[in-house]
């Protein structure tokens, strides 16, 4: 398998909410408790193989930000920016505040910037990231029924991803289908 250039990975982070009524992620999925079994889980599947020259997207929530930057650490990157996903519709969930947004983090390896920004086939560079550019996307839904699919990232991520980062591309703890030129790994990817 090739190495891949762009990664991106949402944790099942242990968001947990609504008392008995379980209004949190633990509700939908299995989520993993402690951040260093989060670490041991990516780094034991078969498909985790960043290039040496590599560039990560980290789905976080804001609950679980200090976690997400010792993941990004610990994976071996520099975390460079982040990148807002503000949801359309009602407020979400919270303790303190109620949230409508999430941070897609960004980080590097090695000369992450150079390497995986110039198209090996043609030299020309990527296109810049515009870090307001997943702001006030729609929540994204089930086709048939119309809900809102708990914690489903938007086709734009993706899109970001491939407009900013030469592939091959993987998507970690992923859902459904795999488009076109990447790698889905998880209990729910088919």
């Amino acid at each position: 398998m090739k190495p891949f250039h762009g990664i991106m990975i949402d944790p099942p982070w242990p968001e947990r909410g609504g008392g008995k009524i379980k209004r949190g992620a633990d509700r939908h999925y299995t989520v993993i408790k402690k951040r260093e079994d989060i670490l041991e889980v990516i780094l034991a599947a078969d498909q985790w193989n960043p290039a040496e020259d590599c560039h990560l997207y980290l789905w976080s929530t804001n609950n679980y930000l200090p976690w997400a930057l010792w993941l990004i650490k610990e994976l071996g990157f520099r975390y460079i920016t982040n990148f807002p996903w503000t949801k359309t519709g009602a407020a979400g969930l919270g303790q303190y505040a109620r949230g409508k947004h999430e941070l897609l983090l960004f980080g590097v390896r090695g000369q992450g910037f150079k390497a995986c920004t110039v198209h090996p086939e043609t030299g020309k560079r990527v296109k810049n990231i515009d870090t307001a550019r997943l702001v006030q996307v729609h929540r994204v839904r089930d086709p048939d029924t119309g809900k809102v699919v708990h914690s489903a990232k938007p086709p734009e991520a993706r899109q970001l991803v491939e407009d900013r980062t030469i592939g091959p591309y993987l998507e970690m703890f992923a859902r459904g289908q795999a488009p076109k030129g990447w790698t889905f790994w998880g209990d729910q990817a088919l």
